[in-house]
């Protein structure tokens, strides 16, 4: 018996000098699978440590003693990007990883996103090439041993190359020296909301001059509508007009929605039965009218954007406003990289009141795939 028992200590004594190689082992392997974790841009991790409110006060005040972090970012970038952003400049490149973020709450606040446009984000290649093609095959009746005319496919491409969105955001001195999550929030909700509200417009009104993108507005062979010689009101019948349109360009498809000034809203919510049966009683085409019931009237999405003048002209008319309608996903919003930070206090009267004036510059670019996919009424009335 005290042979077994010898025996079985023996045994225990073996398979604990074994168990503890062997968790040495797996240690060692989790060690070597573990992800490390550097302070570089281009790697995830660390990138919650970034703070802007750090970053815009060491530009500010040159002192980077509690900013080290920041510092190391933007020294990494700079080896990258040469002399792009460098510190001689006054401008800071803030790494695509560090500012994912940032591009997901513009996302969320941008008319243009929430309809559906196509956003490719992180690009570093210029210029962004899309193809397109153009024309089709075209078919024909053809006699009997008889040669079918051919036809070829046409194709073409949509040329994207970086622009700069710059955006100014006032802070007081003693807002930014206060690195708290609640102040580090308002920073960047303001510098998001800068950035779309321009964003959006450039996209539906860019000029396509200079450093500006073309929008919608300006791209040639969008389909129109002209509503009167002085502008009308936008009604039911336009709505079905401006879908034709697309529809008639076999291009009714997609992500289709409305985006108009909320006063034309207002017009169509004021509408009557009148207006379509000769009834008196000044009934509103439902009640309650609501945003709701005017989606179901359309028969698409839609949304109200600020940015859509209301004081345009046409022949006698006035306070007139634009309404686009078309497949959203046909447009294209290019984002390059990160954004670059530069901060002054000396600006314009921010010494005098003790503020710091940030411009932030988003580089992007946006274009229509197939023009055809949109239609524009640039004549209805608001009052």
């Amino acid at each position: 018996m005290e042979q077994v028992l010898k025996a079985l200590e023996e045994t225990k004594d073996l398979m604990t000098d074994k168990f503890g190689e062997f968790e040495k082992r797996m240690s060692a392997m989790e060690t070597l699978t573990k992800p490390r974790k550097v302070s570089l841009p281009g790697v995830d991790e660390g990138k919650e440590s970034f703070s802007f409110l750090k970053a815009i006060n060491a530009i500010r005040s040159g002192d980077w003693k509690h900013a080290g972090f920041e510092k190391a970012v933007f020294d990494e970038t700079e080896k990258k990007a040469g002399s792009t952003g460098s510190d001689s400049a006054g401008g800071y490149i803030v790494p695509s990883q560090y500012v994912a973020s940032i591009i997901e709450m513009l996302m969320q606040e941008s008319i243009i996103a929430s309809m559906g446009a196509t956003y490719l984000n992180n690009l570093s290649a210029s210029p962004l090439e899309i193809p397109k093609q153009t024309g089709g095959a075209t078919a024909y009746w053809v006699d009997e041993n008889a040669d079918i005319t051919s036809s070829d496919l046409a194709f073409g491409q949509l040329s994207l190359t970086p622009k700069a969105c710059a955006a100014m955001i006032k802070m007081s001195n003693r807002l930014i020296k206060l690195s708290n999550p609640s102040a580090e929030a308002m920073v960047r909700r303001d510098i998001v909301n800068a950035l779309a509200l321009e964003i959006d417009r450039a996209a539906l009104r860019g000029s396509g001059i200079g450093s500006e993108p073309k929008g919608i507005k300006n791209t040639s062979n969008i389909n129109t509508l002209a509503l009167g010689t002085n502008g009308d009101a936008f009604t039911l019948d336009a709505v079905a007009d401006m879908i034709g349109k697309i529809e008639d360009s076999h291009a009714l498809r997609g992500k289709l929605g409305f985006v108009f000034n909320a006063k034309v809203k207002r017009m169509m919510f004021k509408q009557k039965v009148a207006q379509y049966s000769g009834d008196t009683a000044g009934m509103p085409l439902l009640m309650p009218m609501s945003d709701v019931n005017l989606k179901n009237l359309i028969g698409y999405d839609f949304k109200t954007f600020s940015g859509i003048p209301t004081d345009l002209t046409k022949g006698s008319g006035s306070n007139l406003s634009e309404v686009y309608f078309g497949n959203w996903e046909e447009l294209i919003i290019a984002n390059w990289g990160g954004l670059e930070i530069m901060a002054s206090s000396e600006t314009s009267d921010a010494f005098q009141k003790n503020q710091t004036w940030v411009r932030v510059i988003q580089e992007l670019d946006m274009g229509l795939r197939h023009p055809e996919s949109f239609c524009l009424c640039s004549d209805a009335e608001t009052v």
